[in-house]
C-alpha cells in the first residue's frame, strides 16, 4: 500500500478491498483467528485517514460506508471524516 499514489481513486480501491474483506469475515470465508486480517483492516483505516490529511478529495471514497455496518465497526472513524 505504501507504494500506491495518494488519490481518490486509490482510496476507492482500498475502501472496496475493506468491504470485500469484511464481507468474507462475516460470511465465514476468511479465518481471522490469529487477528491478521483484522490488524490489516485497522492499518488500512489508518492509511486512509492519512490520505485524507494529504488530499481531502480522498474522503469522497468513504461515502460507500454510509448506511453500512461492518463486523467490527472499523468504518466509523472514516465515516466521521
Amino acid at each position: 500500500m505504501s507504494e500506491l499514489p495518494i488519490s481518490e481513486q486509490t482510496a476507492k480501491l482500498l475502501v472496496d478491498l475493506l468491504l470485500r474483506l469484511d464481507k468474507k469475515l462475516s460470511a465465514g470465508g476468511v479465518d481471522d483467528s490469529d487477528g491478521t486480517v483484522g490488524g490489516f483492516i485497522e492499518e488500512v483505516v489508518i492509511v486512509l485517514q492519512e490520505y485524507v490529511k494529504l488530499d481531502s478529495t480522498c474522503a469522497k471514497a468513504f461515502g460507500k460506508f454510509r448506511g453500512q455496518s461492518t463486523c467490527f465497526g472499523w468504518e466509523e472513524p472514516l465515516v466521521k471524516t
